[in-house]
């Protein structure tokens, strides 16, 4: 047990870096490795009641370290943008939201996210490359993560201290079961792992099948220059359109996350194409999903998305960003 080791007397092996391994430990969290800080904090607060660590000096560290893989973030969403999203989406068992829950929430409360998005799984990492992708101002978004960084960090090394105590005890109590721990905590991680595959695999089943009516950029542009009645749908959040902001010609943009609010105004008996921006196409095919399931006759996913438009060469117009919609 890392907390009993740290809290023996005798020296701490695994601690022998000290406040290396609090600013370890939180960097390598912040810029993406699922290496966890908080037992780390809490086991510096608990070593700051004893006098072996400083409290404000852990915590100074802490926001240093967690401010500078952010900064590391921030700079390449400001340089790559939608690039790093994409990958990270790409990683994600659940692609089609993995990001756009971030976008909303940083469309919603802008800089502010940066306040709590510590708090809230993947939105941690994805908040930083969000802020250098709305083009925030660096003085701007390092004020409001080291606020929040400040937030994050004081957490587990108030816990850590007040129950240090609790800790001595507790350790006093585990030798019956320390040989276990680790079993107990490997199963833990293998059983998270496989629901988080079967689950990813059930949603890539899903999206597969919402994708069997899509249709090429060629096809579409057939479509359109012999004037068949086609309902084009841009469903790009609002922070990607503000990014990128060209379309198709004789499109509607509906971001996604307003869909619920707006399908009633599409003419659901006639061909509508969504397209989006995001890999393999995977939030149009879940909003076509949603259309048929609401009644729409036939809804084709555009293959390549904008993206595959406009490598064609085809013609992109400007965005209308309509404040009704």
């Amino acid at each position: 047990m890392m907390i009993a080791t740290i809290l023996n007397p005798t020296p701490h092996a695994w601690w022998d870096f000290g406040y290396l391994g609090v600013a370890g430990c939180v960097f390598l969290e912040q810029i993406g490795v699922p290496i966890p800080a908080f037992p780390a904090l809490l086991a510096a607060g608990a070593l700051s009641v004893s006098g072996e660590m400083n409290f404000a000096l852990c915590l100074a560290i802490a926001i240093g370290a967690s401010v500078l893989a952010d900064s590391i973030w921030y700079v390449i969403g400001l340089s790559r943008g939608g690039k790093v999203l994409n990958l990270m989406c790409r990683l994600s068992w659940r692609p089609d939201t993995c990001v756009s829950k971030t976008k909303s929430f940083f469309s919603r409360y802008g800089t502010r996210t940066l306040l709590f998005s510590k708090f809230v799984p993947g939105l941690n990492t994805l908040a930083p490359p969000l802020a250098g992708m709305s083009n925030v101002r660096y003085g701007e978004f390092v004020a409001y993560d080291a606020v929040g960084a400040l937030f994050w960090a004081t957490l587990p090394l108030a816990a850590g201290a007040y129950l240090s105590e609790s800790f001595k005890r507790l350790q006093m109590q585990a030798h019956s079961i320390e040989a276990y721990i680790p079993w107990v905590c490997g199963f833990l991680v293998v059983g998270v792992l496989i629901w988080n595959f079967i689950q990813r695999k059930r949603y890539l089943k899903a999206l597969k099948e919402s994708l069997q009516a899509s249709i090429s950029v060629e096809e579409l542009k057939r479509m359109q220059d012999a004037g068949e009645s086609v309902v084009v749908v841009d469903v790009r959040d609002e922070l990607d359109a503000r990014a990128n902001p060209i379309t198709l010609p004789h499109s509607r943009w509906i971001p996604h996350d307003t869909i619920e609010n707006h399908f009633s105004e599409l003419p659901l008996d006639k061909t509508i194409v969504v397209f989006c921006d995001c890999p393999a196409e995977q939030t149009a095919g879940s909003v076509a999903e949603f259309l048929r399931e609401k009644g729409a006759k036939q809804v084709r996913p555009l293959v390549g998305g904008l993206n595959g438009w406009r490598s064609k060469g085809f013609e992109m117009v400007p965005m209308n960003f309509d404040p009704a919609i």
